[in-house]
């Protein structure tokens, strides 16, 4: 299974949605990288919280499949 992203990653997803949106003409991925790394740091705390909350949700939802996963090799390797 991937590894789940960061919850920096997951504001990321949203933030170059809005970006382009707001920007049509930028389309260097290091600029909207910069601007979303500046607006991440920006935000406080109760306003990364969605964004944590929701990599949580995904890292647990990673960790079980990362458990089926191991179980099935385990399986596999002792047939």
């Amino acid at each position: 299974p991937k590894r789940p992203p960061s919850a920096f990653f997951v504001f990321m997803e949203e933030f170059r949605k809005t970006y382009k949106e707001k920007n049509p003409h930028v389309n260097k991925v290091a600029v909207i990288g910069k601007a979303g790394g500046e607006k991440w740091k920006s935000l406080s705390t109760a306003e990364k919280a969605p964004y944590e909350a929701r990599a949580a949700k995904l890292k647990s939802e990673y960790g079980k499949k990362m458990d089926a996963y191991n179980k099935q090799a385990e399986s596999g390797n002792n047939a």
